[in-house]
């Protein structure tokens, strides 16, 4: 086989539930090891991996923020950023190499259904602008929310900025009014989960969340592939 990633030839592991199922590891070991699932002591709150079980600096920032304290439930993720996952999200996001979410779609699946137990969950992908959705032809936090499945809705209007990561992690963290809603009658009492590519200072989602909150969801919390 060849590896989608580095394009190196390999030989997959042959079990026989790969092949009742189809289902053959199609990385090479190499960059399979270069995959960090996000594992042992986290954040409580945003799932950051670190050394112990309490609240990460960024958290404390957000709960000390009265308007955002109580907005987000929780953020979980299923890789930890590394230089290998910044090439990845680069090809995937930026240079359209969309194959790629496929690779991840096992480890997307189990690691959302290990970690929310909401009976109905609704699905809010973070959109982007018109402008970056004309630009990249795709919305990756779509993506993303289609492999998960069940119900998707899309409530929100992202309002067009300066990429977030050409911004400082001070401007990400006051900015303000990065989304607009579309309609809020969907979204009334229900449990919403947030869908995004990458958690790096929490802005996004808890712009999102807040939004959201104020128009009457029941809770929201956020899902995305990586957290740095």
């Amino acid at each position: 086989m060849i590896c989608p990633i580095c394009e190196s030839h390999f030989v997959a592991d042959f079990t026989w539930k790969s092949f009742l199922l189809l289902n053959e590891d199609r990385l090479c070991v190499a960059c399979k090891n270069h995959l960090m699932k996000i594992q042992g002591p986290t954040c409580p709150k945003c799932g950051r991996a670190q050394s112990n079980d309490q609240l990460c600096q960024d958290c404390s920032r957000w709960n000390k923020r009265r308007d955002f304290a109580e907005i987000l439930v929780m953020n979980r993720s299923v890789y930890a950023y590394n230089d290998f996952m910044k090439d990845i999200l680069a090809r995937f996001k930026f240079r359209g190499d969309t194959a790629l979410a496929d690779l991840f779609k096992k480890d997307v699946q189990s690691a959302f259904k290990r970690s929310f137990s909401i009976k109905e969950p609704v699905l809010v992908p973070i959109p982007l602008s018109k402008e970056r959705l004309k630009e990249r032809g795709f919305n990756q936090s779509m993506m993303l929310a289609s492999m998960i499945g069940g119900p998707i809705l899309e409530p929100l209007i992202k309002v067009h900025q300066r990429k977030q990561s050409k911004k400082r992690k001070n401007e990400r963290l006051h900015q303000q009014n990065l989304f607009q809603l579309r309609q809020s009658n969907p979204i009334v009492l229900k449990d919403i989960i947030l869908i995004d590519d990458i958690y790096t200072t929490g802005a996004t989602v808890y712009h999102a969340a807040k939004i959201l909150k104020d128009a009457g969801a029941k809770s929201v919390s956020s899902f995305t592939l990586i957290r740095s």
